[in-house]
């Protein structure tokens, strides 16, 4: 699919109410391993890739708009949104700027931006940035290391090897990253919260390094009406370490409506 400055590839699966997930930063459509195969069951499941250059002062707008473009091509009229870190911004911008359009709001692992009340460390933000690394696919590594807990890496040591390939194979480009992740740093809606009308759900985990789990309890106290569930023992990816909680989570939230 075409918009005037974008290119944007998708999945569709399933059958039900349409879910359209949004992947944070350097994600793409491949993170959703452990969400479609469960969640298809009961959703239509749609995921994408936007393949443009951002402005990173308005990134996460222009995120936004992609994501609205998507469902007008496809004819939905009403969805639930799945958005995790960087990917919850722009679901927020969504929920904010085309409200008819968002049934149920999910936001994972995210906060609501520059003024989120509990930055992540120096040595975080280094990892995440690649500072220090030998090479790319050391910089991979131990930008997933960190948004991973030990117990999940311990537990799960092929499955992270995996992770690390899927990211090296299908990471953005140097620029683009770093675009996205200028575009993440200057989104704030703090202020326009209060103006969400979607039942949402906030979900994180409690060992978050990336985005610190305190700014999940602000970011649900200041949406009306939302829900929160931290899950302990778990990073930044905890849509992926805990995928069967997180996903009982969302459809339990999501099927009644």
């Amino acid at each position: 699919m075409l918009s005037r400055e974008a290119s944007i590839d998708y999945d569709v699966q399933g059958e039900g109410p349409d879910l359209l997930l949004i992947s944070g930063l350097g994600f793409g459509r491949w993170g959703w391993f452990k969400q479609v195969p469960e969640l298809s069951r009961r959703f239509r499941t749609i995921t994408f890739d936007v393949h443009r250059d951002l402005d990173p002062r308005h990134g996460v707008a222009d995120l936004a708009e992609e994501a609205s473009a998507l469902l007008d091509h496809l004819g939905v009229e009403k969805a639930h949104v799945l958005g995790t870190s960087l990917g919850g911004f722009v679901a927020q911008k969504l929920a904010l700027g085309r409200p008819e359009l968002v049934d149920g709001l999910v936001l994972v692992c995210t906060s609501y931006g520059a003024r989120e009340p509990e930055h992540m460390s120096m040595g975080a933000l280094g990892r995440m940035l690649g500072w220090g690394s030998f090479g790319a696919r050391d910089a991979m590594r131990r930008g997933l290391e960190t948004a991973t807990s030990h117990s999940y890496r311990a537990e799960h040591p092929e499955e992270f090897e995996h992770l690390v390939r899927w990211r090296m194979a299908n990471s953005p480009s140097f620029s683009g990253y770093y675009e996205q992740a200028l575009a993440g740093a200057r989104f704030d809606s703090s202020r326009d919260l209060g103006q969400i009308k979607a039942p949402t759900l906030v979900i994180h985990g409690a060992g978050d390094r990336y985005v610190p789990v305190g700014n999940a309890a602000a970011l649900a106290g200041a949406i009306p009406d939302s829900r929160l569930v931290v899950l302990r023992d778990a990073g930044h990816l905890v849509f992926i370490e805990r995928a069967w909680e997180v996903n009982h989570e969302v459809a339990s939230f999501l099927d009644p409506r």
